[in-house]
C-alpha cells in the first residue's frame, strides 16, 4: 500500500506508519458508484489504490461539471479532513476501483506528529491549487481547441503506464466536453483533426498518444510558452 498512497505513508516515521497502516480500511467501488457526495458531512480521507475516479459537481439544473480525474496514487477528501466542513464535490468511480480510507481524527493526529507529513500535505494542496489555477485560466482565456489540447496533454502525462501512452478506457467525447466546458460535437471535430495530423489514435474507448511533443507545442503556443516548433512525424 506504500506505493499507492500518494506519498502519505512514506512521509511517516516507521512506528507511526505501522500504526496508520492498521487504521486504514480498504473500500472497493464499482464503476459508476459515488464514494463521496457534494454536501455530505463525512470527513474521511481516501487514497486511490487502483482504478480511476471523476471529481464532479452539479449545477442547479443538473448539469454535470467535471473538475479532475483521479488515478492510483492520488488522494481525495483531504479538504473535509482538514477543515471538517461538508464535501465540496462528488467523487464517482470511472472503473472498478479500490481505495484506502482513513478517519479524519487519525489523519490529523498523524499530521500533527510528523513534520514531514505536514509538509507532504502542504505540497499536495499546493499542487491542486496550481492545477485549479491552470483550469481557470484555460476556461477564461482559451478557445475550445486549445482547451481540448490542454486536457489531452494532462491525460498524456498523468495516470498512464510509464511504458505506454495508451489510455484504456479513455474518456468519451461527452466526458471530455464536460471537462472543458463545451459540447460533444466540438470535441469530436477537434479529435478528428488530431487524428488526421497523426498526433493521436482513437479507438472506441481507447486513446493513444502518437506525438506528445507536437501536442505540447500546441499547448505552449496557446499559452505563450513556445520556444521552438517540433518537426511533424
Amino acid at each position: 500500500m506504500d506505493q499507492t498512497s500518494g506519498g502519505f505513508l512514506e512521509s511517516l516515521p516507521p512506528d507511526l506508519r505501522k500504526l496508520v497502516q492498521s487504521q486504514l480500511r480498504v473500500v472497493r467501488a464499482r464503476r459508476g458508484q459515488a464514494l463521496l457526495g457534494r454536501g455530505a458531512s463525512s470527513t474521511d480521507i481516501y487514497f486511490v489504490l487502483e482504478g480511476s475516479f471523476n471529481v464532479i459537481v452539479y449545477s442547479a439544473n443538473g448539469r454535470e461539471v467535471s473538475l479532475r480525474t483521479l488515478n492510483a496514487g492520488d488522494t481525495f477528501g483531504e479538504l473535509a479532513a482538514v477543515d471538517g466542513l461538508p464535501r465540496s464535490a462528488s467523487v464517482v468511480a470511472e472503473t472498478e476501483s479500490r481505495v484506502a480510507g482513513l478517519r479524519r481524527e487519525d489523519f490529523l493526529a498523524a499530521v500533527r506528529q510528523s513534520p514531514d507529513t505536514a509538509l507532504w500535505l502542504a505540497r499536495m494542496l499546493t499542487a491542486k491549487v496550481r492545477e485549479m489555477n491552470e483550469r481557470v485560466f484555460e476556461l477564461s482565456a482559451l478557445n475550445v481547441q486549445a482547451r481540448l489540447h490542454c486536457e489531452l496533454l494532462r491525460l498524456a502525462k498523468t495516470g498512464l503506464d510509464p511504458h505506454s501512452l495508451l489510455i484504456d478506457p479513455a474518456p468519451t467525447h461527452a466526458e471530455l466536453a464536460n471537462r472543458i466546458g463545451t459540447h460533444r460535437e466540438a470535441v469530436t471535430r477537434e479529435m478528428r483533426a488530431l487524428v488526421d495530423r497523426n498526433i493521436i489514435r482513437a479507438g472506441r474507448r481507447t486513446l493513444e498518444f502518437i506525438d506528445v511533443a507536437r501536442l505540447e507545442h500546441f499547448v505552449g503556443q496557446a499559452v505563450g510558452e513556445v520556444l521552438e516548433v517540433p518537426q511533424a512525424r
